[in-house]
């Protein structure tokens, strides 16, 4: 099978659904598919691998709005002029045979987003928004790829995307395909826990008694970084770690308004997620948004129990009072606490829940159903309309 797979940036070390893509796209070359990437920008010696192509395309740097048009345009073009078998989009298009929106709906994480928001700026937010034209084409391209693509695979990572896209587009007829994240068992455990636990103390200055939760995200407010301190802060015996790239000043304000500085601290972008998860007792994630949260997978395998919100597509993967907990909305805080302080309680119950949910998380299996999904798809997606 010869894939089309289009995305702006073919960066693997940019994480998310970059490193995902790079994975799969490994994957399926060893299992004899052929993958060509159509991208703007390809990070020098991210190919090198039989099987697995770049083809630069050319799109306007500037304004935006025009970039990400030429590029949904481009790549269309580009599949067709090649003669391969399947257009695979996983970003902002106008056509394709499969579709995973990494990012779920765009104009649902564009609600969430808005819900994390302070008053004042929630309310001047649509007249900001009617300003730039990005945000308009980034909603038009939105449903133009199911409009266009009658016969699309949607590829969803939970039950959630799936909600979402149904209650956007009520008048579309959608062809879903779960397909939860995966995680790559051998890189992510907690065979090492002790040393990995031992570190992160060291290196925060966090005593042996406290317990330790995470935050790992790269965008602090509409992950829910202001509820998780506010739960910390009805949480005694727990201490914070929020790791990610974002500016860490605000919040740190609000943590010495609330005299919880002293048990807060934030580690900056990391390159190593695993020694934090395995080092951790829970992760926190109340967020506005998330289609399915690599961060609550890759804790999961290592072991730790995660608290996290129904806005998060991957909830679904937790065992509610086993694995984690799941409260309704990101503002829940007292439960957020009461549900720290029951891990701490009982966390070798919870700890031992989260590996047994390792077993649904496997990557092996996970390209297994990716690779019958693309191959049923093959000469079965058709109806599309003509690019502009």
């Amino acid at each position: 099978m010869r894939i089309s797979l289009p995305i702006d940036v073919w960066d693997p070390g940019r994480g998310g659904a970059e490193r995902y893509l790079h994975r799969l796209s490994l994957a399926l070359c060893e299992r004899g598919h052929d993958v060509t990437v159509l991208c703007l920008k390809a990070r020098p010696g991210s190919t090198g691998h039989n099987g697995l192509h770049v083809e630069l395309l050319k799109a306007p740097r500037f304004p935006r709005w025009l970039r990400e048009l030429c590029f949904a345009r481009e790549a269309v073009e580009a599949h067709r002029r090649s003669g391969r078998e399947l257009l695979f989009q996983v970003r902002h298009a106008l056509e394709a045979d499969v579709y995973q929106p990494h990012g779920g709906s765009f104009r649902a994480a564009r609600r969430a987003f808005s819900r994390s928001l302070p008053p004042w700026r929630r309310g001047v937010r649509p007249f900001l928004s009617a300003l730039r034209p990005t945000v308009a084409i980034l909603l038009w391209l939105d449903r133009q790829v199911f409009l266009r693509s009658p016969g699309v695979i949607t590829i969803s990572l939970s039950r959630k995307v799936e909600e979402d896209l149904r209650g956007a587009y009520p008048g579309i007829a959608f062809r879903f395909e779960r397909v939860h994240g995966a995680v790559e068992m051998d890189a992510f455990h907690d065979r090492d826990r002790l040393e990995c636990g031992v570190r992160l103390r060291s290196r925060f200055e966090i005593a042996e008694e406290e317990s330790i939760a995470l935050f790992v995200a790269h965008r602090f407010r509409p992950k829910g970084l202001l509820h998780a301190l506010s739960a910390l802060a009805r949480a005694p015996g727990w201490q914070l770690i929020a790791a990610g790239r974002d500016h860490p000043r605000c919040f740190q304000r609000t943590a010495a308004r609330m005299g919880i500085a002293s048990r807060v601290h934030f580690a900056g972008a990391i390159d190593d997620p695993r020694a934090f998860f395995a080092g951790g007792d829970a992760l926190l994630l109340p967020t506005y948004y998330d289609p399915c949260s690599l961060a609550v997978l890759e804790a999961l395998s290592c072991g730790t129990p995660v608290i996290t919100t129904r806005h998060n597509g991957a909830a679904e993967l937790l065992e509610e009072g086993s694995s984690g907990f799941v409260v309704t909305e990101p503002s829940e805080v007292g439960a957020m606490a009461k549900a720290l302080l029951e891990i701490k309680a009982r966390w070798k119950s919870f700890h031992e829940a989260a590996l047994r949910s390792r077993q649904a998380l496997g990557w092996s299996a996970h390209v297994d159903r990716m690779e019958r999904v693309l191959l049923g798809t093959v000469g079965t997606a058709g109806g599309k309309t003509s690019a502009i």
